[in-house]
């Protein structure tokens, strides 16, 4: 074979190697670093970067873990967190090798060396011990460390009092609110989850926590499922997660169940049972009309009956004390309140006798109500032919009739002093005597069927705690402002975004109360497992969010559309969350955390 010739290297290239050799990074020494940044890619990610590290490292990374970088040449540390990963991947080989495959698939034991990498997004700069706006990204090689435990708990600053759960993949890492801070609690929660996430078990214990906080808690229980929360689980599917985490079960103490005039309790062995009604003179005549869902025609007639219902109670000095209606009158505002000391009754009897007019009936007494206009027929049947003239059209009349006559036949208004049929005392609600710190009142509205019917007890209480906690705040000294805050479960029943346009009283009203809310340590909890059904504007309203478990993609795109401050590596696992884990987002808690919810300890009747 003949000998391949040699030829000397050119001086010229023979210099430029020996220049590259001294451009060379000295010597590599080992260090204590648990990872290194990668060179990135076309497909690199802007506040991004890829991590490697040693096969025996793999253990020490978990997802959702914090990171420190120094990076190299510029001096420059950032502080980062594990967003994807760890995975691992055979060195010199890609995973997809058919011998890989192969012995995988057979059984047989052969694993190849292999490191693990993570992707991490960059939180900020870290700057005299402050997390700054991060202006660069880390230089290639660079070493990254992972911040122990305790690093982790001061740079988080999550473990509040108001304990939510335990952060996952860390050990023994508590998430929190703060229920000293306004920046947390009266900040607006969204709280969402399908069937089966663990959306009632976490409110009840969130209950049982601001509670003991000395929070004022008012839960609106639209299906009664929390009607006995007084009393211990005892739940098979409760007890294990309670034991897991050390807890014991235990009732919440100082609960009322207030109960509309004549539904049925959903726990009839309460031992704190209040019968109450509500005031019609309380609630705007817009929330009432919008609520019932009266057509343009049934509006026109509702409000013509209710003026001049208003009118005549005026007129004929009906009020119980003239000279304190006459200055409620002068201060009335028809958006926030109803006309001073009207009853619903007054307006049924208006709105029946403009139908006889209309249909050129008689008006009998007879068919008149007691605490309406009975006693002055000739009166309402003159008031009534004046309404006549401008509305006429007997049918219209008669829907409207049937509309304002169903509200009244659920005994929900004007019944104070009445006797329900078990005897107890009828009350109207006075939110100043009732709000106390640590209480917890549960509007029992399962009895109430109509969806409507049940939204006007719900906007008649939060026009009355917003009312009682702006009294009692300016009240109160420094120290001792009052704190309240008020759970709406089954939320997309109250405000939907299908009937978002015909609820404009109804949406101002909760957006009013949010608004001063924050100022007065009055905090809003939305729930709802049809999140896709509540409006856009309504998550702008909420600073907070917990996400649970929802299976529905168009919900998923809605939500990841309205709701800020969520990575978008998190929402994809959103899906297929376990029980009881959801994705937190919130006031102190940044960035968003996949958490272990800590349950409730209290007995949910819906729980098998």
């Amino acid at each position: 074979m003949a000998e391949i010739p040699r030829r000397p290297i050119p001086e010229t290239v023979a210099s430029e190697l020996q220049l590259g050799q001294v451009a060379m990074s000295p010597e590599w020494i080992p260090d204590a670093a648990d990872g290194r940044t990668l060179f990135d890619t076309p497909q690199s990610e802007d506040g991004t970067v890829t991590v490697v590290f040693a096969q025996e490292k793999f253990q020490r990374w978990r997802s959702q873990a914090l990171v420190r970088i120094d990076s190299q040449e510029d001096g420059r540390v950032y502080l980062a967190q594990v967003v994807s990963g760890p995975y691992a991947a055979p060195i010199g080989l890609p995973p997809t090798n058919p011998a890989l495959v192969i012995t995988q698939v057979e059984g047989t034991l052969f694993t190849p060396p292999y490191h693990g990498w993570a992707r991490l997004t960059i939180l900020g700069e870290l700057c005299d011990g402050e997390v700054v706006v991060p202006l660069q990204r880390p230089r290639p090689n660079s070493p990254a460390r992972l911040l122990s435990p305790e690093e982790t708990r001061k740079a988080l600053n999550c473990d509040g009092d108001l304990r939510l759960g335990y952060a996952v993949g860390f050990d023994n890492l508590p998430v929190g609110l703060r229920s000293q801070e306004k920046a947390h609690i009266p900040r607006h929660t969204l709280t969402v989850g399908t069937t089966g996430s663990g959306k009632s078990t976490f409110l009840a214990g969130w209950v049982e926590r601001l509670s003991a906080a000395g929070f004022c808690v008012l839960l609106l229980d639209v299906e009664g499922e929390y009607a006995s929360i007084h009393r211990p689980a005892n739940s098979m599917r409760i007890l294990p997660a309670l034991k897991a985490r050390g807890m014991e079960p235990q009732g919440i103490a100082d609960t009322y169940l207030l109960v509309p005039t004549t539904s049925a309790p959903s726990d009839p062995h309460h031992p704190r049972i209040r019968r109450f009604c509500l005031n019609f003179s309380d609630i705007s005549p817009y929330i009432v009309v919008e609520l019932l869902g009266a057509n343009d025609a049934q509006t026109d007639r509702f409000f013509a009956a209710y003026d001049a219902a208003g009118e005549l109670l005026t007129s004929l000095g009906l009020a119980p004390d003239s000279d304190r209606h006459a200055a409620r009158l002068q201060d009335w505002d028809d958006q926030e309140s109803g006309y001073p000391d009207l009853k619903l009754a007054h307006v049924l009897d208006m709105a029946q006798a403009v139908s006889t007019v209309v249909s050129r009936d008689e008006i009998s007494d007879n068919f008149l109500h007691a605490e309406g206009f009975r006693g002055h027929t000739a009166r309402l049947s003159e008031k009534a032919n004046l309404v006549k003239e401008k509305l006429g059209h007997a049918a219209s009349w008669r829907k409207t009739v049937r509309l304002i006559a169903a509200l009244y036949r659920t005994g929900l208004f004007d019944r104070m002093g009445a006797r329900a049929t078990d005897g107890r005392a009828i009350e109207s609600l006075d939110y100043e005597r009732m709000l106390k710190p640590g209480r917890v009142l549960i509007y029992d509205l399962a009895g109430l069927e109509s969806p409507a019917h049940r939204n006007l007890a719900i906007s008649d209480v939060l026009r009355g705690v917003i009312t009682a906690q702006d009294r009692l705040y300016d009240a109160a000294p420094v120290e001792q402002k009052p704190k309240t805050v008020v759970i709406i479960e089954e939320a997309h029943e109250f405000v939907s975004a299908e009937r978002l346009a015909q609820l404009p009283a109804v949406f101002g009203q909760i957006q009013r109360i949010a608004r001063r809310g924050r100022k007065r340590w009055l905090g809003l909890v939305f729930a709802t497992q049809f999140p896709q059904h509540l409006p856009s504007e309504l998550f702008t309203l909420c600073n907070n969010r917990i996400l649970m478990r929802l299976g529905d993609e168009p919900t998923l795109r809605k939500l990841q559309h309205s709701v800020g401050g969520v990575p978008d590596n998190l929402w994809p696992r959103l899906k297929n969350l376990p029980t009881g884990q959801a994705i937190v987002s919130a006031q102190g808690i940044e960035p968003a955390m996949l958490v272990a919810l800590d349950p409730g300890r209290c007995l949910l009747r819906m729980v098998d």
